[in-house]
């Protein structure tokens, strides 16, 4: 394979301009596609490697794959012994490994992230293809909440995994997301093999894995029950589109805080389940009862055979029968015939008429209007009854009340006026004010107001890591922006210009305080020229891209970010435009950060 490094240009079209990840048997980058002016991804590895053609093969065939949650396939090729594979760029992608580095996942994130990963999974299944390779880290969310799953397209080739029976495959892969969203849940990783950044899940004493709810609260039971099912007992969902079908209905945005989840046989859960491969065919029932949308939220949704099912949309839930007759919940099946008639008798004696109609048939009373519960209303005023109209003498009554209010009022208003009009005479006070008593009133306000305020207390700063995509930009330097050493730094990547990705993605660290504090400013160092540096804070890890930045800074040197005593465990320090340095490169140096409470 060629010498591969940065600038290094493939098929007189892609220039690598950054290294994004790299294995024993291949490495991903970004580069510039400089005939459609674009970024793209590409995966390099030895055109002579043994796996090399299957992984093109492989490449090739995932090309004919449409489905928006795998990245497209853009060009396939190789030369001067090096294969490639070149697939669209995900700006701003985050993955679930990226998301545990401190705590679990909302379950309905998880939820969702896996269903939308499966459906992928499962169009991909029946085009032949299968990942076999599956972790947290290649199942990533875009700033939008839309989900991806990366290296479908030559992993399980490259990896010499590909050699499974299509049914073997496609319960690995189920099995897989399994383990992805038991990960989500607990940040514990229940694999054979350990996944970097993540801690394995140590086994009971029995040699049984623990179900999620014995790590983490919250747990909903039915996610609870597929992971025991699935990793515990090899039952469960055979293929990623029985698992997505399982899974749904889900949020269609991402879940940023924990929910209960609801059932209901509305639009989301038909057009959740229309997005998942053959997830069209059934359907979701309505309970007949309507107390039983209130159970247990986390029951599996009850479905008919396939067999069973026509081919037409989700079925309309029929409307509730009446109550038949005789039956305790129907108040009207208590009031009989005769109770009418005298009902009426009453009514008609009330109001001085006579009581026609009591001779009426039972047809005639059942086709009446007349509501033997209906009772007249208590008059809406203490002394008149209900069909009390006013005469000429009480409308004058109500105009001189009227007139008497304005009146009242334009006297309180005009003595108001004469207060403010009379401030402008001198008042004894203000004639004694030179006074001693009142000049040493003076020097004692202006010595109280001179005093300086309490002096800032530095917080301690637990953790710094960088933040960004694919765990941010040199990770393993993100320390030295907090150790009290001026001579050390943090230092981003290298960039060409000063929007270093580009599409307004951005580079930085986040700040762990261990526990919520107040903070009321943040004070940076940074060297080269002005940077624009944005602050998020929070009380867990969220994305940037769904929030608001509580402050801006766009200067450079020290400077000091004002948070007025806000309320936060993590302060995420997002360069959106990068310092330039003396050599002519863009690169942001931060060499000091103090947080004050």
């Amino acid at each position: 394979m060629q010498a591969i490094g940065e600038n290094t240009v493939l098929a007189q079209r892609y220039t690598l301009t950054r290294k994004l990840a790299g294995r024993q048997e291949q490495e991903q980058w970004l580069a510039t596609d400089s005939t459609l002016g674009r970024e793209v991804t590409v995966t390099v590895f030895e055109a002579d490697s043994t796996h090399a053609e299957a992984a093109l093969d492989s490449a090739r065939r995932a090309a004919g794959v449409e489905d928006r949650h795998l990245p497209r396939v853009l060009d396939v090729g190789s030369e001067d012994g090096t294969a490639y594979v070149i697939t669209e760029a995900l700006h701003g992608a985050e993955s679930i490994a990226a998301m545990l580095q401190f705590d679990p996942l909302p379950a309905e994130e998880v939820r969702r992230m896996i269903g939308e990963a499966a459906s992928g999974l499962g169009a991909a299944s029946a085009r032949g293809l299968h990942h076999l390779q599956l972790t947290p880290h290649d199942i990533v969310t875009s700033p939008d909440g839309a989900v991806s799953v990366l290296g479908l397209s030559t992993d399980a080739a490259l990896a010499g995994a590909d050699d499974l029976s299509s049914e073997e495959a496609s319960r690995a892969d189920t099995v897989a997301l399994v383990q992805v969203a038991y990960a989500g849940l607990t940040r514990r990783w229940p694999g054979d093999e350990p996944v970097p950044g993540l801690e394995s899940v140590s086994r009971r004493a029995d040699g049984e894995l623990p179900a999620p709810s014995e790590l983490a609260h919250g747990v909903p039971g039915d996610l609870d029950t597929l992971c025991r099912t699935t990793l515990g007992a090899d039952e469960g969902p055979r293929t990623p589109g029985e698992l997505a079908r399982q899974l749904a209905p889900w949020s269609s945005e991402r879940v940023t805080t924990s929910t209960r989840r609801t059932t209901g046989s509305g639009g989301a859960a038909a057009a959740t389940l229309s997005a998942v491969p053959g997830g069209d065919h059934g359907s979701v029932d309505a309970p007949a009862d309507p107390d039983a949308a209130s159970d247990d939220a986390t029951r599996p949704i009850a479905r008919e055979p396939e067999s069973a099912q026509p081919a037409v949309p989700a079925r309309t839930p029929l409307p509730r029968a009446a109550a038949p007759a005789g039956d305790p919940n129907d108040d009207t099946a208590q009031i009989s015939t005769s109770d009418v008639r005298r009902a009426r008798q009453r009514t008609a004696a009330a109001h001085g008429t006579e009581a026609a109609g009591s001779t009426d048939t039972d047809t005639d009373i059942e086709d009446d209007d007349y509501d033997p519960s209906f009772s007249d209303l208590e008059p809406p005023v203490p002394g008149l009854d209900g069909h009390f109209e006013p005469d000429h003498q009480s409308s004058r009554l109500a105009l001189l009340l009227v007139a008497l209010l304005v009146i009242v009022a334009v006297i309180f208003a005009a003595i108001g006026l004469r207060g403010i009009g009379g401030s402008d005479e001198p008042s004894d006070a203000a004639s004694s004010a030179g006074s001693p008593a009142a000049s040493g009133s003076a020097k004692t306000s202006k010595s109280t107001s001179s005093k300086p305020k309490p002096t800032a207390k530095p917080l301690q700063i637990e953790r710094t890591t960088s933040y960004g995509i694919n765990g941010g930009d040199n990770s393993g330097l993100a320390a030295k922006a907090t150790d009290d050493d001026t001579d050390s730094a943090w230092t981003s990547f290298d960039y060409n210009t000063e929007d270093g990705r580009g599409g307004g993605q951005g580079t930085g660290l986040l700040l762990n305080l261990g526990s919520v504090k107040s903070v009321d400013r943040v004070k940076i160092t940074t060297t080269g020229g002005p940077s624009t540096i944005k602050f998020f804070v929070s009380d867990k890890i969220e994305p940037v891209s769904s929030r608001e930045p509580e402050t801006t800074l766009n200067g450079k040197g020290t400077q000091t970010a004002q948070l007025d005593g806000v309320d936060a465990q993590y302060i995420t320090i997002w360069v959106t435009k990068l310092s330039k340095q003396s050599n002519g490169k863009f690169q942001e140096q931060i060499t000091d950060i103090k947080v004050y409470s």
